[in-house]
């Protein structure tokens, strides 16, 4: 019988740069699979909080795993082929959709090694006649591992146009761009700025995009050895901001060097704000002093007293260096939500990651961390609150209403923000109502008048009234002059 396909929203779920159709087995033992990496610190894969249909499917999906193929048993099956056979024999495999995987069969990989041998764009415009998935993309590698780099561009730029599949090559071959010399590389990537159309354009991208985590080193020297395209390559590689921790390596890669293009040096003066951005991203290895020092460079802080832009900064990269921990670290959330972990072990566990950190701001990592976890069990997570202040424990706990709460039902959301009593300072009002009115707005969609019947049996406080007053405006905006009425304040 042939597995479920999972397809997400439109029947389409986005990964990178591409669609993807995935299929999801049954997975068996996952919940103690989870615990015992968890235990070991080993990261396992996200687990949405929220028990929608929606997000069981979404993760069901990512869990989808392509495994590697064996490249010399596909190399040794697909000499024993020729390109006729092979075409013949991956035409026949394809018609079952479990060929594909994933993993795809070894097979399948090689009837279309053996075809594209021959043939190479007859065999992609087949493999790929239905949109890109795992399975499909574990082919490609095996097609194109076999080439130089120099025959790889060549591939790209004799497809007739640009596109998801070019720009997938564009990244199997920035793969090998980074293992090559520098002017051996830089050769390759003027080649391909030769022309100025739509693969080309994919394939820069993808250089760009693409390259190597911790190699910005080596992306500077082959942007140098290209010459008159070097400012052009490394400000493209800092415009990468669909991952502002990737661009921000090459800051720090260029930082006291002299032999930089004059127009680049010139332009990055005139980019403060890009500078001070990818700085509150740069990796935590950068001295937290010099990462603050750097923020100085955006607008709302370049006027800062000294007190105030460490206060800010801090903010900012507690908030980015702890998000990202708890998105590619060991899964705190899922242990936390499990019992494996409590609030204050994850705590201590991200202060031992970031020591400087912690001692920088016990306050900030504290919260920041208390922001990760909330959503999963906020009264548990409260734990990390209960000794601040109390004006602090209740901005912190609004903050967060405003964004991890939103999806939960009326008497759970108000069970969380109620951990944060009355009375309000000028500061934390004006939060609160702004909680409530996202919430409210996506409350009413959901329930409709039923939300506005659990309104009417709030007790009175603060929560009612700011439930209350930002509701109103909602029923304003919809013309409900009824409720306008009704909920606004005597």
């Amino acid at each position: 019988m042939k597995r479920p396909l999972i397809l997400l929203g439109s029947h389409l779920l986005c990964l990178g740069a591409g669609a993807w159709y995935v299929r999801a087995d049954a997975r068996q033992g996952e919940e103690a699979r989870h615990a015992a990496a968890t235990k070991t610190g080993e990261r396992t894969e996200s687990r949405p909080s929220l028990e929608n249909s929606a997000n069981r499917m979404a993760h069901e999906a990512a869990e989808a795993v392509t495994k590697k193929l064996d490249n010399a048993a596909v190399k040794a099956a697909a000499d024993r082929l020729s390109p006729a056979d092979g075409e013949k024999r991956a035409r026949e495999l394809a018609a079952d959709e479990e060929s594909y995987g994933p993993p795809p069969r070894e097979e399948l990989a090689a009837a279309f090694l053996a075809w594209f041998l021959g043939d190479p764009m007859a065999a992609l415009d087949f493999l790929f006649k239905d949109g890109m998935d795992p399975g499909k993309d574990a082919v490609l590698k095996q097609l194109v591992a076999g080439l130089s780099a120099e025959e790889h561009l060549k591939l790209i730029q004799a497809r007739k146009s640009g596109g998801i599949l070019t720009f997938r090559l564009g990244q199997l071959l920035v793969a090998k761009l980074g293992e090559m010399d520098p002017a051996a590389a830089a050769a390759i990537v003027i080649e391909a700025r030769k022309e100025d159309n739509g693969r080309n354009a994919d394939i820069l991208r993808a250089i760009t995009q693409g390259w190597p985590a911790g190699q910005a080193d080596r992306y500077v020297e082959m942007a140098l050895a290209a010459g008159d395209d070097a400012s052009f390559l490394l400000q493209s590689f800092l415009g990468n901001l669909g991952n502002p921790r990737r661009a921000s390596e090459l800051l720090v890669a260029i930082k006291g060097r002299t032999d930089l293009p004059e127009d680049f040096t010139r332009k990055l003066e005139e980019q403060k704000e890009l500078v001070g951005h990818l700085y509150r991203y740069a990796d935590p290895s950068v001295p937290l002093d010099e990462r603050i020092a750097q923020m100085r460079n955006l607008s709302w802080l370049s006027e800062a007293t000294p007190e105030a832009l460490r206060e800010g900064a801090l903010k900012q990269i507690s908030t980015v260096d702890i998000n990202e921990l708890m998105k590619s670290g060991p899964d705190y959330r899922y242990a936390f939500r499990h019992g494996a972990m409590s609030a204050e072990e994850v705590l201590e566990a991200v202060k031992k990651t970031f020591p400087e950190l912690a001692a920088a701001s016990d306050f900030e990592t504290r919260v920041r961390v208390y922001n990760e976890l909330a959503s999963e069990d906020a009264n548990a997570a409260y734990a990390l609150l209960s000794q601040l202040p109390q004006e602090e424990r209740n901005l912190a706990v609004i903050h967060q209403a405003r964004w991890s709460f939103r999806d939960n039902s009326p008497e759970t959301f108000y069970s969380m923000i109620s951990l944060a009593p009355g009375p309000d300072s000028a500061e934390a009002a004006p939060q609160r109502e702004d909680a409530w009115s996202n919430y409210g707005q996506m409350a009413y969609r959901e329930y409709g008048d039923g939300y506005v019947e659990w309104l009417r049996t709030m007790p009175a406080g603060v929560n009612r009234d700011a439930a209350y007053s930002s509701f109103a405006k909602t029923a304003e905006r919809m013309g409900r002059k009824d409720l306008v009425k009704e909920f606004s304040a005597p």
